[in-house]
This record gives C-alpha cells, structure tokens and sequence, in this order.
C-alpha cells in the first residue's frame, strides 16, 4: 500500500484498473511487477473508498459506459476483475 506522501518513479509502468473492487488485483500487480496504479474504474461506492484509501492520487473513473476515453491518461496495461453481478 502507497502513502500519499510516497514518490512515483516515473520509470515504472503505468497501470489503469478496470472493474477495480478493493484492489486486491492491483496490490498484487504493483508488488510482484513493481507497476504504479494511475486510476481506476470502479462504482461500488463502499469499494471506492477503500481503493481511494490505497491510491489517493488515482482518480476514480467511474462507471465505463460513460467514460470519455479520448481524455483519459494513457497506462501501459490495464488490469481489471469480472465485474460482479
């Protein structure tokens, strides 16, 4: 888990999160591929705070469908879990 006062380097890959929960994909993605999370997407509100808590630098993206892609920072990769039902 990052600290908001922690430093990024710029040198990493950058990751968006898609379908993002808890961020239990993403904790896992930056410790075993050393990536940095930029934002996610993700509308369960219960579950957005706590990935805020995790990444307090990563804009929420919200719901998908209504996400202009055009003016979203590009990753490097994305990674996402099965939305649940």
């Amino acid at each position: 888990m990052r600290e908001a006062s922690d430093k990024v380097d710029d040198r990493r890959l950058r990751v968006g999160s898609l379908f993002s929960g808890y961020g239990e994909l993403d904790l896992a993605v930056e410790q075993v591929f050393d990536t940095h999370t930029i934002w996610f997407a993700e509308i369960n509100e219960p579950v957005v705070h706590v990935f805020a808590r995790h990444w307090p630098n990563a804009p929420n993206l919200g719901d998908i469908t209504t996400i202009d892609w055009n003016t979203v920072q590009p990753v490097d990769t994305l990674s996402g879990g099965l939305p649940c039902w």
